[in-house]
């Protein structure tokens, strides 16, 4: 870093590690100020979610993103290996999945990490680059493979959906019967963190967001626990359920009703 620059934010924030805290405050002060002022969203008293003109625009904008993170996806990969792999043994739902489907998944570190707790698993992502031997290409709101085919579905992309129902319907037709889906999600709007760049959807409360994905899911709601701080935000996880398949009947008449 230039001698100038490095001396411009020592003035600005300090040093040590309240001068992080306060470089980071500055960070989401302008990120939400330019959310709350922006015209890209299209704004509930609960939800937004990004004014997209086209699906076709939604799946080139998400498509590009790999290529401004994928230097830090590398250079944090491990950490967030060891990371995913912390989270997967704490979850208790999980562990008697076989087989696990992950949504978004990017480069495939959280694969990566479900292989090593003995899980099989597969990632989908619209652009899960080249020659990634852990994610297939592919749209989690149209997802190839046949119903009641997975025993788990993992995602922390949930805030990159265009369409969040059509994306969960398609969770709850991938699930065999008991089948779980766990779900992490930043904390909302009024839990002081702001959407980026490329987020399309956002909530005012995680808590409003985990009902929200249980009611449009009809999943039962297992657990929620906090994740903590992996490496900047604060992270949650929610493990909904499938019913069981004479349960499952009736919920599809009640849904159907």
């Amino acid at each position: 870093m230039p001698i100038m620059k490095r001396l411009s934010k020592i003035a600005r924030y300090g040093i040590g590690p309240e001068a992080k805290q306060r470089k980071q405050a500055e960070k989401a002060r302008v990120r939400k100020e330019r959310f709350l002022e922006g015209g890209a969203w299209q704004r509930g008293d609960q939800f937004a979610s990004r004014d997209y003109a086209s699906y076709e625009e939604y799946v080139a904008h998400q498509t590009s993103k790999l290529d401004m993170i994928i230097g830090r996806l590398r250079e944090n990969e491990e950490e967030d290996f060891v990371d995913f792999k912390r989270r997967f043994e704490a979850c208790a739902p999980l562990a008697d999945a076989r087989m696990v489907l992950c949504l978004g998944a990017r480069l495939g570190t959280e694969v990566r990490a479900l292989h090593a707790l003995g899980h099989f698993a597969i990632g989908i992502d619209l652009n899960p680059g080249a020659d990634n031997p852990y994610v297939l290409p592919g749209d989690f709101h149209h997802v190839v493979f046949p119903d009641g085919s997975v025993d788990a579905i993992y995602t922390n992309a949930i805030d990159h959906v265009f369409d969040l129902e059509k994306m969960l319907g398609e969770v709850r037709r991938l699930l065999r019967p008991g089948g779980v889906f766990v779900f992490d999600i930043t904390l909302g709007l009024d839990e002081e963190m702001v959407p980026g760049d490329f987020e399309s959807i956002y909530w005012r409360d995680s808590e409003g967001m985990i009902e929200k994905v249980r009611e449009l899911s009809g999943l039962g709601l297992v657990e929620t626990r906090d994740l903590g701080r992996p490496r900047r935000d604060p992270w949650r996880q929610a493990v909904l359920r499938k019913p069981a398949q004479t349960a499952e009947r009736k919920v599809e008449r009640s849904l159907a009703g």
